[in-house]
């Protein structure tokens, strides 16, 4: 049996004073149970293709025998930019949140994480070595051989699982996955009150959310090693969920703003790297992860696609600094004094490199203006339209709107068709050793023909 849960979004999902109230289309998601699941992955797998209805929809799917969520983020191509609306959904807009571990095995490997990250402190401080730009509080798992072994092929043969469960969801080989990186994070309440801090406590550095980023690889996931009992709040937060409104259901997979709170410990939540996302304010108690980045073989791979949108993403990120300063500007301009009048010395100063090529402010310039001319003097003050158009560019929501677009085209096109993907190369195997006389090294070493010795 199958349930879907449809939201209706506004066009571009670009908030507005005015929301569009979003629409319960269909049934709402049925009271979660422990599903009764073994070490394999699924009992049996069910293919759903749901495609958001009506336009600028999302929908959430979800299958009652494999405990499978699938929830479709909206699209965001403007409609004189969707020149082929077969592309929407692909396989990246989609985010799985299925069941990996049974609870045996979340709740060793948690005590294995807990017990690490004290006898090593791992969860302390954050960690400004292996994630420079967002700083987080984990560890690797290749630094624990206790947890390494535990997830390893003579343990619960977790890479199989994860592996399989991401190819299943997003088209692409086993074989053509590897990990960048998997690690343990700890997000955990912050302390306000002095008198609550115990001594334990005093000089920890942790972290209770993540900033809204886009990871390094194409695909990532998070699969929740705490018993929700432990914590409040958390989740995964996504940027291009943010403006759907849910109903106020504690049980739903899809929380306000745009945050996936997976059912309970042992799921893993899949997505697109590439989806900006954070990870969502933990409130009470502490929330532990395990996280992966996980790298697929260029051969799925369409050139150019990624370049372009960092390259989008990157003057995005300009626009936001000096529309920002803009803003900032325009605002001052506005101000009064106590009377409602323009406060002349706090007026901003707008400096203007290129003067000499601007008319001057002369009697016979201001009597030419009369009648339609303008002129710029040192005492002019920025018209209101032209407030107005750089506080518009200023917006926040419209550089919002371009990164979503941006994002959109990108989860459309990076993967290539089945049909148009290489063969994969395999990498050069490493050579075999061999005994050899010190006295016969002809074929031994490169680049070296008998001549003389020289230095290299």
């Amino acid at each position: 049996m199958m349930f879907v849960q449809a939201f209706r979004s506004p066009a571009y999902c670009i908030p507005s004073p005015n929301h569009v109230n979003y629409l319960n289309a269909l049934s709402p998601l049925p009271t979660h149970r422990t599903p009764d699941r073994t070490s394999s992955l699924f009992a049996t797998t069910t293919t759903s293709e749901v495609t958001p209805s009506p336009t600028n929809a999302i929908a959430i799917v979800f299958n009652e025998e494999s405990q499978r969520h699938i929830v479709t983020v909206p699209k965001f191509l403007p409609p004189d930019d969707q020149d082929d609306d077969d592309t929407y959904p692909s396989v990246l807009h989609r985010i799985h949140i299925v069941p990996l571990l049974t609870d045996e095995e979340t709740s060793d490997l948690l005590q294995l994480a807990r017990t690490y990250a004290t006898e090593n402190q791992s969860w302390d401080q954050q960690d400004s070595s292996r994630h420079v730009s967002y700083q987080t509080v984990d560890f690797a798992i290749e630094e624990s051989i206790e947890i390494s072994q535990y997830l390893g092929q003579n343990g619960i043969n977790f890479e199989e699982r994860i592996f399989s469960a991401l190819s299943e969801a997003y088209d692409v080989d086993e074989e053509d996955l590897s990990f960048l990186d998997l690690f343990c994070a700890s997000y955990e309440v912050k302390e306000t009150d002095d008198a609550t801090t115990s001594e334990s406590d005093e000089g920890r550095n942790t972290m209770d959310r993540l900033a809204a980023h886009r990871d390094g690889s194409l695909l990532s996931f998070t699969v929740l090693l705490s018993p929700l009992g432990e914590f409040e709040g958390g989740g995964t937060v996504f940027d291009a969920l943010g403006d759907v409104e849910v109903d106020d259901d504690d049980s739903s997979i899809l929380q306000a703003p745009g945050i996936i709170q997976p059912p309970q410990a042992g799921y893993a939540t899949l997505h697109s790297g590439k989806l900006l996302h954070g990870g969502h304010v933990v409130t009470k108690g502490q929330r532990i992860v395990l996280v992966g980045f996980v790298d697929v073989h260029e051969r799925n791979i369409k050139p150019g696609v990624l370049g372009n949108a960092t390259k989008e993403w990157g003057r995005n990120d300009v626009r936001t600094f000096w529309n920002q300063r803009r803003l900032s500007f325009s605002k001052r301009q506005h101000q009064c004094d106590s009377e409602g009048k323009i406060d002349e010395e706090q007026q901003p100063l707008w400096k203007l490199n290129n003067w000499r090529y601007l008319s001057k402010d002369t009697a016979e310039r201001r009597l030419i203006s009369n009648e339609g001319r303008s002129y710029f003097g040192k005492n002019s003050v920025i018209p209101n339209s032209t407030l107005k158009r750089i506080e518009g560019r200023a917006s926040l929501d419209k550089i919002r709107r371009r990164r979503l677009i941006t994002e959109d085209r990108l989860l459309r096109d990076i993967l290539l068709p089945r049909e148009e993907r290489g063969d994969k190369v395999e990498e050069d195997e490493e050579g075999e050793w061999l005994e050899f006389d010190p006295d016969n090294m002809d074929g031994l070493l490169l680049g070296w023909d008998g001549g003389e010795e020289s230095d290299v």
